[in-house]
């Protein structure tokens, strides 16, 4: 069986969600079926990047050299790539003349003509699903893509019950060509957590006093605003003993309107906001945080809350969308509309036997979700997808896919 993938993500010179997971399972998937091969087809010149170190690969002039024997990277030139030409040409003429079996796209996506069959996976039903985050031109030019991307499909990934959920209500797909698949911890967060981390964390982003940790960005649906509006809501004593730091607040506008706010709000004292932060100082950030606040309106998945989770930090999340699924009982709910019930939330979060509580959820809860089991059901897919093509004899499934399903739902 051959199996090209769009590694752009991977490749990137930032690699943000998408990338990095699909990393960590490409880490294993390769070992687990040694007798397939496997293409990663990226678009830029991958020389010295992370993932390279990664997957143990060597770059020679515009061809890249995996360290291991069934796993080839391919760099696809495509100057200028105007009207996305890379994705909608360039990408599925090479599967096709690599004789690539199936072709997995791993974010949202599809071109419009494929020439092999495609799975993809599904993160997230955002521009629908939550008001003003995209004007209507774009509302309607993501649900046309990711249309015709699932209906293409051999079968679709979802990374929870709820974008399972979502696809179905929104597109109409048959849940039987629906496999769940979740994530597990970022490796290189939860491998970076070294004993006097945090201090020099501190140190380097002169962190006063404890703080409680926040993943933002322009985005309406991450609630930076609601987070500012609750800690006017805390006792004075509980602002001045944590801080609240959010990171990933891009661009500098936006950092400014934060900043804005939280001085009209007379907490500017106790509010920190950070723009783009290496990677590598994320587990100083969220390993040495009295807890991770994440409020969101809207998740896909909700991967910080399993980097808490191993990393020993006690969560405060919305009671919304996917992040029940993933939290289960190993959290503090809020109602992210509702500032008063996220206030209530961190309050909850703060008092040490209930932050002791959830760490040790976390714990049992951080233990359902493995690389391993991911990758493993990844490989699933592909056999599932392959045995039900027509005229295909194709590889019996090894195991069933409910585990990982049952491990969101728990």
């Amino acid at each position: 069986m051959r199996i090209g993938v769009d590694a752009r993500s991977i490749f990137m010179p930032r690699p943000r969600g998408t990338g990095r997971n699909l990393l960590d399972a490409y880490r294993l998937i390769p070992r687990l079926r040694g007798d397939w091969q496997f293409v990663l087809y990226h678009q830029r010149d991958a020389s010295g990047c992370e993932a390279c170190a990664a997957l143990g690969v060597r770059s020679e002039s515009s061809e890249s050299v995996s360290g291991q024997a069934n796993l080839e990277i391919r760099q696809l030139d495509m100057p200028g790539d105007r009207f996305d030409a890379w994705f909608q040409l360039r990408l599925p003429l090479s599967a096709r003349n690599d004789r690539v079996d199936l072709l997995h796209l791993p974010a949202n996506a599809a071109p419009a003509w494929c020439a092999v069959p495609y799975v993809v996976t599904v993160h997230d039903l955002i521009p629908p699903k939550i008001a003003d985050e995209a004007s209507s031109a774009a509302r309607r030019g993501f649900r046309r893509g990711l249309r015709r991307a699932v209906r293409g499909a051999a079968r679709i990934i979802a990374v929870s019950n709820a974008t399972r959920d979502d696809l179905i209500d929104e597109f109409d797909i048959a849940e039987e060509k629906i496999s769940v698949v979740g994530w597990a911890p970022d490796t290189h967060v939860t491998a970076g957590a070294e004993p006097g981390r945090d201090g020099r964390t501190r140190a380097r982003y002169e962190l006063s006093r404890p703080w409680l940790l926040g993943f933002s960005g322009s985005s309406r649906r991450k609630n930076a605003f609601g987070l500012i509006e609750a800690m006017t809501r805390l006792p004075q004593e509980v602002r001045d003993s944590v801080l609240l730091v959010l990171i990933g607040c891009e661009p500098a506008e936006f950092r400014e309107r934060l900043a804005e706010r939280a001085r009209r709000c007379g907490i500017a004292s106790s509010c920190r906001f950070l723009g783009f932060v290496p990677h590598g100082d994320i587990a100083g950030l969220l390993g040495g945080a009295r807890g991770l606040v994440m409020p969101s309106l809207y998740e896909g998945f909700g991967l910080p809350i399993l980097d808490a989770f191993a990393l020993d930090v006690p969560v405060m999340t919305s009671d919304v969308s996917s992040m029940p699924e993933i939290a289960g009982d190993a959290a503090v709910y809020c109602n992210p509309h509702d500032t008063e019930s996220i206030a209530r939330g961190i309050e909850r979060l703060l008092d040490d036997q209930v932050a002791e509580r959830l760490v040790r959820a976390g714990r049992r809860r951080v233990e359902s979700f493995t690389w391993e089991r991911t990758a493993e059901a990844i490989c699933e897919v592909y056999e599932q997808c392959l045995s039900e093509l027509p005229g295909s004899a194709g590889a019996k499934p090894r195991a069933s896919l409910a585990p990982m399903a049952e491990a969101c739902a728990r």
